[in-house]
């Protein structure tokens, strides 16, 4: 009897590491001529039955929860399920997890990394033999393509043009890669793609135009973070006869769909009869126009109304006028109905400036922004005050500092500086700024309190704290020499600033904050 019990136990031993997963016994007492009796051993391994991530796409650092479920309960001692990841520049996980004796699940952190394009990357687990795969998708961390500029939008062949791609936030750390293209029918060349450098928000890029006989025209697209923007380019014999088409401008240029808009036609003089300006739009489903303008006889400009339909999803239109030989285009962009909160402010900070001075402007909003909120400004007399044609309130922020210049003037005046959301916003607001006789003020004082880099990764984070006599100030950090901002400070209040930002690459040996009003100042990195 004992030398039977000892086979069963070795058997055991055996059929655990080999993985049986069943076996059957006959044993009794031979000395006693007892019947076998039959001892069914069930041993089986778990192996995992699936991988889910919760949730399966996230921004750029975002976190996402991995569950592996096993096909039967932990045995004691728990079990080790191994995980991996087949791309781990996007995301990355533990080596393994444990699923505790008993238990038929366990859960995992799995933490993606900045990345300049939407991409993915495979999450596994393995036990049992058994492998299961879930696939993660990783977006930019809220940063897309905010719009694609050409200068001019109506070129001689043979001349170029200036492309301008600006994004709707500061670039990650391993610069952001715009992909660039252009209708097949358009006579042009241009580089594949433009990299907007790690911390800014725009970049430049040259198209050159080929010869033609007759005006060509088509669209050149920018695409980076899932968004793509488009421009109309048109590239023309010049043969300018008459009173000459200068400019055409449509203001808003990004409206929701449905909203009427005003578009101008300027001609190169007042001098001359009444003239005929051609109107038509490239794309009617999106905008309408009527046929024809007149610019009345003594007078250079003239307006008319373009009318845009309701949209779902974002759409653009190319909007072209002609007089004299001269074509001019320009671009509307309609958007569906945004969901997030109100305009209801302008402000500046002074209120009242001498000519020349620098000025902090804020843009309010009721509430939070559900997602990036884009504000057109306009000023009624760019001569004397200059504000950025667009501002972009971040996710989950409700206001936003822009810088603002003006020059001197002769007499007091108040200046009107007036904003659209879309996008992410709703509504508008003026605010009135004013100009006055009096000497600028000084430049505010700008002092650095600690400039720090602490190693990680392939680069490292780079910590900036800063004081300055205004407590509106914008300070923004530059790193070494570098003419491109690496990121703007975080206004404390009382005059402090503060912020980070992580990056590939080496440390910086000094840094510059500079201030929208003037101050400045430099300091060793730690």
């Amino acid at each position: 009897m004992r030398l039977q019990i000892f086979l069963v136990r070795l058997l055991i031993i055996v059929l655990s590491v080999v993985g049986s997963s069943a076996l059957t016994i006959a044993c009794g007492d031979m000395n006693a001529g007892d019947p076998p009796r039959s001892l069914e051993l069930a041993l089986a391994e778990p192996a995992v039955q699936s991988i889910a991530l919760t949730p399966s796409t996230v921004a750029a650092g975002q976190s996402a929860t991995g569950t592996v479920t096993l096909t039967l309960p932990a045995p004691a001692g728990g079990t080790i399920v191994a995980l991996s990841s087949n791309n781990t520049a996007v995301a990355s996980v533990p080596s393994s997890v444990t699923v505790l004796a008993g238990n038929s699940s366990a859960s995992f952190t799995v933490t993606s990394h900045p990345v300049p394009v939407p991409d993915w990357a495979a999450i596994s687990a393995n036990a049992g033999q058994v492998t299961q795969t879930a696939v993660l998708n990783v977006t930019p961390s809220g940063v897309t393509l905010a719009s694609l500029t050409l200068s001019p939008t109506v070129v001689a062949s043979g001349g170029t043009v200036v492309g301008t791609v600006t994004l709707s936030g500061a670039a990650p750390a391993a610069g952001a890669l715009v992909t660039l293209s252009h209708a097949a029918t358009l006579p042009v060349t241009h580089p594949a793609s433009v990299t907007v450098a790690a911390g800014a928000t725009s970049a430049s890029f040259a198209i050159a135009t080929l010869p033609v006989t007759s005006a060509t025209s088509g669209a050149v697209s920018a695409s980076f973070g899932g968004v793509t923007q488009s421009a109309w380019l048109i590239v023309t014999e010049p043969a300018p006869t008459g009173r000459q088409l200068v400019s055409l401008t449509l203001a808003p240029n990004l409206v929701v769909g449905g909203t009427p808009i005003q578009g101008t036609v300027t001609l190169a003089s007042a001098n001359g009869g009444n003239t005929l300006v051609t109107l038509s739009s490239a794309n009617p489903s999106v905008a309408t126009v009527p046929a024809s303008v007149t610019v009345p006889a003594g007078v250079a400009s003239a307006v008319f109304t373009v009318n845009t339909r309701p949209t779902t999803s974002s759409d653009f239109a190319v909007i072209l006028a002609e007089a004299g030989g001269v074509t001019r285009s320009a671009t509307l962009t309609t958007t569906a109905p945004p969901s997030g909160p109100t305009l209801v402010s302008i402000t500046f900070f002074p209120a009242s400036v001498g000519g020349g001075g620098p000025v902090t402007g804020r843009l309010t909003f009721n509430g939070p922004a559900t997602q990036a909120a884009s504000v057109q400004l306009s000023s009624s007399n760019p001569a004397v005050v200059q504000v950025p044609a667009t501002v972009v309130v971040l996710q989950n922020a409700s206001s936003a500092d822009f810088p603002i210049t003006t020059a001197r003037v002769s007499a007091n005046q108040g200046v009107q500086v007036s904003g659209t959301a879309c996008c992410g916003g709703l509504g508008s607001a003026t605010g009135t700024l004013t100009v006055t006789t009096a000497a600028p003020p000084p430049p505010d004082v700008v002092r650095i309190e600690r400039a720090e880099f602490k190693p990680g990764g392939r680069g490292g984070t780079l910590t900036v704290r800063a004081t300055s006599t205004s407590s509106t100030a914008i300070l923004t950090v530059f790193r070494n020499q570098s003419s491109e901002p690496t990121f703007v400070l975080t206004n404390k209040g009382g005059g402090r600033y503060e912020g980070s930002f992580s990056f590939s690459g080496s440390k910086p040996q000094t840094v510059t904050v500079k201030s929208n009003l003037g101050g400045s100042a430099t300091a060793n990195v730690r």
